[in-house]
């Protein structure tokens, strides 16, 4: 009896130790150009994890969001319009993030299209093969597991002694939190960093109407076809709103006219389409 007290008191403080908030923090490497894989970016990416859902997100881009409210406050304040947050935005790599919702592990993608911000729900369950091979990383006991996703054939490292079915990204339903990721190409891999216990709890990205449209995977591959038909749509509708004036000048002080600034809008857009096309989940953006 005394030692099924021991056990039970045992699970249940593993329960509340694994149950507090937890950090893990991932190095991301990504080849954008599939035309030109020797070009790597790195960006480092947090998974935040609490009782009700996890959260995943670029460090950077949290800096950049948090400083950028900051300036946008302060020049309110002092009604100025000086605002430089170039230094800043050049920093971040990814601007996408992920919520997962616990204990369905439902899947939220928050991403934008042309400066507007979509939500893309996710009910998609990963089916995994796990493997006996083991690995250690960082000191931790991992084991193989297998999947395909997203148009790509992954290896994912997980490991029991973290107890969270979680991962980076949309990558979850393993019985322990995945430590290491990557696809078959190695265009995409997350390494891991460190996980740490929080003293705080993080806030969950929810679902906001006035800033995000829900809508479903088909629409956003629709609404990513249509913008690179014509990337510069939005600035087209801007400058032809007559109740909006948009006035813009070249490196010399020469104000454009509006059919410059938009074939100048198109021409900056197409180029950098060209050189974003290797995106992590691919049948997304087909």
């Amino acid at each position: 009896m005394n030692k099924y007290k021991v056990a039970l008191l045992f699970l249940t403080f593993s329960f509340l130790l694994f149950a507090q908030n937890h950090r893990i923090s991932y190095e991301y490497s990504f080849k954008m150009d599939s035309l030109n894989k020797e070009n790597i970016d790195k960006q480092l990416m947090i998974l935040d994890i609490t009782k009700d859902g996890s959260n995943y997100y670029s460090k950077e881009k949290f800096i950049y969001d948090s400083l950028s409210a900051e300036q946008f406050s302060k020049a309110k304040s002092i009604q100025s319009t000086d605002i430089n947050l170039n230094a800043l935005e050049r920093k971040v790599k990814v601007t996408h993030s992920v919520s997962k919702n616990y204990p369905k592990l439902e899947t939220i993608f928050h991403t934008y299209i042309n400066g507007d911000s979509f939500a893309v729900k996710d009910f998609e369950k990963m089916k995994w093969k796990i493997s006996p091979e083991i690995l250690e990383i960082a000191g931790i006991k991992a084991q193989k597991a297998t999947t395909d996703f997203g148009g790509r054939k992954w290896t994912a490292w997980f490991t029991t002694e973290i107890p969270f079915q979680d991962g980076p990204y949309k990558f979850q339903g393993l019985p322990g939190l995945i430590l290491n990721l990557e696809d078959e190409n190695n265009d995409h891999v997350f390494k891991f960093v460190e996980s740490k216990k929080l003293n705080w709890q993080p806030s969950i990205i929810e679902e906001d109407g006035e800033k995000e449209l829900m809508i479903t995977k088909q629409n956003f591959s629709q609404l990513w076809k249509n913008y690179q038909k014509d990337p510069a749509v939005k600035i087209r509708q801007i400058i032809m709103n007559d109740d909006v004036q948009v006035r813009i000048t070249d490196k010399d002080g020469r104000e454009l006219s509006q059919s410059e600034i938009i074939r100048n809008r198109e021409m900056r857009a197409k180029e950098r389409l060209k050189k974003i096309n290797n995106f992590l989940e691919l049948n997304l953006y087909q």
